[in-house]
Formats: C-alpha cells, sequence, structure tokens
C-alpha cells in the first residue's frame, strides 16, 4: 500500500470570492470606467460604500439624478460605458429622462438602482419611494421600456446576471438596467474568472457571402458611389473603417450632425454636412446625386433633416449595427465592422472613380466678424477659437444647429442630443466629457434657456476642478420655438439672469473668468482671453447677448421644415 504524502497531492487554488457590488465594479473597471455618478439614497448606500473602497474609481457626487443621467451618457460616447447610481423610485424617477436619452441616442449607460431590501420587501411595512401597495416592481417595469436588458439581482445568480445585462451593453450600445437590494450588494460570490464575453449573433459564411457577391454586383455596375455617415458608426467604434472604405473606393463622405467630427473634414473625401434641404450644394450633390448611396449607422430623424430628405430609393446600401440591407434585402447579422470590411474589399475591385473630383467645392462663408453680436458673428468667433482636439458640447437648439455649420478642426468633435432633445442636457454632459477625456479642452456652448434647466450641475462641474470655457447664448428665452412658430408670444419668455455672477454662487472656491459680449469686438476679446485663462486652468464663462430672434442659418431652414410639418 502506497501512502500519499502533501507533496503528492496537487494545488488547486481556493476560489476568489468578492461580493455581489465588488463582482459588478470589477466588470466596470474591466470595461474602461473610472468615474460613477449618481446621488445617495438610503437602499444604495452599500453600493456607495463599494464604490468608495475601490481603487481607481471615482464617485462622482450630482446635484440631480437628472444631471448624473447626462453625465454618464456623455462619458459614455467617449469611454464605450457609463454608469450612474441612484436610489429607488425617486432617484431612478428623476434619471428616467436621461435613461431614456441614452435609450433614443444609443448610448451605453448602465443604470444602478439600490432597491429596499429584501427581508423588508417581504414584511407588511409600506415603504416610502413606493406607489401605494406593496408591489416593488413598478419602476423596474418602467425601466424595461428604455433598457434593452435588465436585472434585479440575487447572490445565487448574480454573476450571470451581471455579464448578462453588461455584455448587452457593450454589444449594442444601449442602456441597461440592474436593482441590487441593499441587503444583496454585500453578499459573497465568486469572482469574475474570465474577461467579459461581447459575442453577438454569428451571420454564418453563406450569408456573408452572399450580401458580398450582391455589394460587388452593385459597386461594379455604378458610375458613381458615395458614404452618408450617422452616429451609430462612432458608437460601434468603426469611424476608422469608414475612412478606409472611403479611401479604397476614392468615395465622397457626407456626415450628418450627430457625426460632426467622425470623418475628418480636412480629408479629401469629406463632403460636408447632410441636413436634406438645409444642406450645401456639395453634400446635397454627394449624397443625393449618387448612383448607390452607402448610409453607415444613420437615422433619419426630423432633427436632422427637417422631415425632408431625397436619398435614392433604389441602388442604397445600408449598414446598421445588427444588419446590412441592400435595397429590399436584408442581410441579419452582419454588423457594422464586418459589411464596412466586405465593402472596402469590394471597393478596391472598382476601377478608379473621378466622381469625387468633380464635386462642387465648399462655398466660402461669409465675413461676419463686424458690428452688434449675431449668430452668424458669434459661430464665425467660435470656428475660429476650436483647436484640433477641441470637445464641443453644444445643446440643443440655436447652439447645437450653430455648431453643426461648422468647419471642425482635425480630432475636435461635435457633440450635442438632437435625437431625444432635451434641453439642459450639455452642462452635465461637459462634466462627463471632461473626466472621460481629462486631456482634450471642452467648449460648452448652451441657451439660456436650456443652461436654467440644469445650471446647478455647474457647481458640479466647476467643483470637479475643472477647465470648460462656456459661452451662454442669452438670447432671452426659446429661440429654436420662436423659430417654429409665433416669435413674439409671451410664453417662449424666460426670467434674466446675471451669467457672470453664476460661477461665484455656486463654486465660489473657483476663481471663474467671466465677461459679458454684445458686440463681435468683445466676443473676439473674450475667446482671446479665454485661451490664456484656461490654459492656466481656470474656467471660463462669457455671456453673449444676442437678439431675441436671431437664429443660425441650419436652424432656421430646419424649423420652417419642422414647422410645416
Amino acid at each position: 500500500m502506497t501512502t500519499r504524502t502533501s507533496q503528492d497531492i496537487p494545488f488547486i487554488p481556493a476560489p476568489r470570492i468578492t461580493t455581489v457590488a465588488g463582482y459588478l465594479l470589477t466588470r466596470l473597471a474591466e470595461a474602461g470606467v473610472r468615474s460613477v455618478f449618481g446621488v445617495p439614497g438610503d437602499c444604495n448606500l452599500p453600493i456607495l460604500d463599494a464604490i468608495a473602497d475601490r481603487a481607481g474609481l471615482a464617485w462622482i457626487g450630482m446635484a440631480t439624478e437628472q444631471g448624473a443621467g447626462y453625465a454618464a451618457d456623455s462619458y459614455a460616447r467617449l469611454r464605450g460605458l457609463g454608469v450612474l447610481v441612484t436610489t429607488f423610485g425617486v432617484g431612478e424617477l428623476s434619471a428616467a429622462n436621461a435613461i431614456a436619452g441614452a435609450c433614443a441616442e444609443s448610448v451605453p449607460v448602465v443604470h444602478i438602482v439600490g432597491t429596499p431590501a429584501l427581508g423588508v420587501r417581504q414584511s407588511a411595512a409600506t415603504l416610502h419611494h413606493n406607489l401605494p401597495g406593496r408591489d416593488y416592481g413598478h419602476f423596474a417595469r418602467m425601466a424595461a421600456e428604455l433598457t434593452a436588458a435588465q436585472a434585479d439581482l440575487r447572490a445565487a445568480t448574480a454573476p450571470e446576471e451581471i455579464d448578462r445585462v453588461l455584455s448587452t451593453a457593450l454589444r449594442t450600445s444601449r442602456a441597461v438596467y440592474l436593482a441590487i437590494p441593499a441587503d444583496v450588494a454585500d453578499l459573497p460570490v465568486l469572482a469574475p474568472a474570465g474577461r467579459l464575453s461581447q459575442a453577438g449573433q454569428d451571420p454564418g459564411p453563406a450569408l456573408a457571402v452572399a450580401f458580398t457577391g450582391h455589394a460587388r454586383r452593385m459597386l461594379a455596375t455604378a458610375d458613381s458611389a458615395s458614404l452618408l455617415v450617422g452616429h451609430l458608426a462612432a458608437r460601434h467604434q468603426v469611424s476608422s473603417q469608414v475612412r478606409d472604405l472611403a479611401v479604397a473606393g476614392n468615395l465622397p463622405v457626407a456626415v450628418l450632425s450627430m457625426a460632426m467630427g467622425d470623418f475628418p473634414e480636412s480629408d479629401p473625401h469629406f463632403a460636408g454636412l447632410y441636413a436634406g434641404p438645409a444642406s450645401a450644394k456639395r453634400a446635397r450633390v454627394a449624397v443625393e446625386d449618387a448612383e448607390v448611396l452607402i448610409t453607415v449607422g444613420v437615422a433619419l430623424a426630423d432633427t436632422i433633416l427637417g422631415g425632408a430628405h431625397q436619398l435614392p430609393g433604389d441602388h442604397h446600401i445600408d449598414l446598421a449595427p445588427d444588419q446590412a440591407r441592400i435595397d429590399g434585402t436584408v442581410y441579419p447579422g452582419i454588423g457594422l465592422r464586418q459589411s464596412l470590411a466586405i465593402l472596402a474589399v469590394a471597393a478596391r475591385a472598382v476601377p478608379d472613380r473621378t466622381w469625387l473630383a468633380g464635386l462642387p467645392p465648399f462655398e466660402a462663408a461669409p465675413d461676419a466678424h463686424e458690428g452688434a453680436l449675431s449668430q452668424d458673428s458669434l459661430w464665425a468667433h467660435v470656428e475660429s477659437f476650436l483647436q484640433p482636439g477641441d470637445l464641443l458640447i453644444a445643446d440643443q437648439g440655436t447652439a447645437f444647429y450653430g455648431a453643426a455649420g461648422l468647419t471642425l478642426p482635425d480630432g475636435a468633435q461635435l457633440m450635442g442630443q438632437p435625437l431625444w432633445a432635451s434641453i439642459g442636457w450639455s452642462v452635465p454632459a461637459a462634466l462627463g466629457v471632461s473626466l472621460a477625456a481629462p486631456d482634450r479642452r471642452v467648449v460648452l456652448v448652451a441657451g439660456d434657456g436650456a443652461l436654467q434647466q440644469t445650471a446647478a450641475e455647474l457647481g458640479t462641474l466647476l467643483n470637479q476642478g475643472l477647465a470648460p470655457v462656456i459661452i451662454v447664448l442669452d438670447n432671452a428665452g426659446y429661440t429654436t420655438e420662436r423659430a417654429i412658430g409665433h416669435p413674439d408670444a409671451d410664453y417662449h419668455d424666460i426670467p434674466a439672469w446675471d451669467w457672470p455672477a453664476l460661477p461665484a454662487a455656486v463654486a465660489p472656491a473657483r476663481a471663474a473668468v467671466t465677461s459679458r459680449a454684445g458686440t463681435s469686438d468683445e466676443l473676439a476679446q473674450a475667446l482671446v482671453a479665454a485661451s490664456h485663462h484656461t490654459d492656466e486652468g481656470r474656467p471660463v464663462l462669457i455671456q453673449a447677448v444676442l437678439r431675441a430672434g436671431n437664429t443660425p442659418p441650419l436652424l432656421r431652414d430646419l424649423s420652417r421644415a419642422l414647422a410645416h410639418r
């Protein structure tokens, strides 16, 4: 009989143990999350304790849950995933508008909700933050309408459920919902054993071959082709592949306003902004006269095109995140990355086209630098002020549609929310992008009505030690609505604020530099000074005083179309 010693027994390491909250935070860190936004509440304190104990993860306490959602939204646009934490009921409903915006604009935001403890739910007590009765599922059912995946975590299944929900967010670029009962957050579970899977549907080789053949036949017989790029290309991280396709086929590239900055405007293939009937001639010819139009990650919304466009009815290749389509034939499961790679190979096989050189030239902008400040002169100065790599955050309305008409320097990017179009998004969004990309300068432009919606978050932004340039378009109310109808109606008016006094009121410890510009020269001087102050780490706020009815050209054209509809 042989006796085994301890040396003969193979060593099997003990499984690593974490908690439900710890497992979730590990997965979030793996996805690149470094900042978590939210508001404390009694049901989410165990989650906040876990965040506080986690090295490399910063808690960003916001003034409102809605602001936290907006910050997480903009953070996700640059980092690939954004996170906010709220409490049950009252907190999550305050964030619901922001989550709906993330849903509408395809932004992967993880909404973590601390809910009442399971033991308390099973008691006869009537709890605060809930609707009458003892149904604790009201808000989760509401969230199911706004998110791509949901889970109410229990220790026995938490790892699998967390992985399922986060994988959905990353794969689909959609918001998701995780509820964690207060007495579940600290329960033990096994730590993650491997990387988080993001595998999607495999279309199979036969479908890919069919799509490839169809695309090659269409491109080979076309005299002209062009690309139209929407925001989903950047959301699904295929912007570099779009450029590869443009080079492979020598194709003109027009962009929708939500994709401004996603394709370099100095690139010779760039054809400009396509905005339906409000487009400049070069972009309209590139898009509307192409024999084959390839749309990449495009959503044709009324606020983008004014409800009107002249896209080709046939000879259309549409590339979406979960399918490709050529005219009436759908190829499910062929996503953006695969379809762009197939088209680049097909385009290289087509003889060189000369159509790009035949497009109309870009139209020169009129000189609008003199006299009283107007939308034209303001945006001319902003365009001159922007630097390569800047993040231009523009709120819905005159700010976004003025910014959409700019020529951006290489690496600069316009960020807005025109699909959901919730005014006030931009201030907390500026905080989110500042933390997501601390090496890039942030220029925030917001109308006075929009900024009043979320002015409390200006204090959060400044007290984080950040130094954006903030331009307040003070035009006495809701100018976009004035452009749509009844411009003199009293309901467009808002109370006047002392904008230069606001930074000191909400962030007295920060030495913000403020000024007021009522003429073109005053704005030019304020922007020159702003460059020096932000280099020194000081935030800048400029009150730009504009006439109430003055609108940027793009907004004028789109407003006419919207009013007609």
